[in-house]
């Protein structure tokens, strides 16, 4: 079974592409004007994303203009991830036993004017400074599996950011495809942000040193 899973995520090098979304026809008609986040205009992001039944596989790849250790600093300061994620009200770890976490988070995803509250625990492990792993163990979701890759690039990190998710039974049909890469959208600005006010601050204090 986890074969199958990782046979998903193939190699980090593989380039995406946009695919066409799909809306729910109160959410196009409330979001469909909406621009793209301007945090996106130098990283590339790519969104693809793969419906199949009742699934999403979503596989995204940016670019973030700071070093390794910087993103991987942001992506697994999970205790903090509530000041610098806009849909995160808590987020905290409940166990630790070294590169094996479970870390519960709560919060509000808004699109437009549909909104939703979640509350997830979810087991993460870390391969550090290469791939963070997270399978929801508690949730709103059927199933939610993620996979973020760390690749090292001039002048920056890229990031490959792969999730299948099977939406619970009363979440609403506007969870489609515009509906992810909003999200993933507001998500991965709010994160590519604080990675570069951090690498700033970090580079500050190098000099003033």
């Amino acid at each position: 079974m986890r074969a199958a899973r990782d046979a998903r995520y193939a190699p980090a090098s593989q380039e995406l592409g946009q695919t066409p979304a799909v809306l729910h026809r109160l959410v196009f008609a409330l979001c469909v004007a909406l621009p793209a986040s301007a945090a996106f205009a130098d990283t590339h992001l790519a969104i693809d994303v793969k419906r199949d039944g009742d699934a999403f596989e979503v596989d995204t790849t940016l670019f973030a203009p700071v070093p390794l250790d910087v993103a991987w600093d942001v992506l697994t300061d999970f205790e903090n991830m509530e000041k610098f994620v806009p849909n995160v009200s808590a987020s905290r770890i409940v166990a630790n036993d070294g590169n094996r976490l479970t870390i519960e988070q709560r919060g509000r995803a808004r699109f437009g004017l549909f909104s939703f509250a979640f509350d997830s625990v979810r087991r993460i492990e870390l391969t550090p400074r290469t791939q963070i792993r997270s399978t929801q163990v508690k949730g709103n979701m059927r199933r939610m599996e993620s996979l973020t890759t760390f690749i090292p690039a001039d002048g920056g990190t890229r990031l490959r950011y792969q999730v299948d998710v099977v939406p619970g039974a009363l979440f609403p049909a506007a969870l489609t495809e515009r509906f992810l890469e909003h999200e993933i959208e507001e998500q991965f600005g709010a994160i590519v942000k604080e990675m570069v006010r951090r690498a700033g601050a970090k580079a500050g204090s190098r000099v003033s040193g």
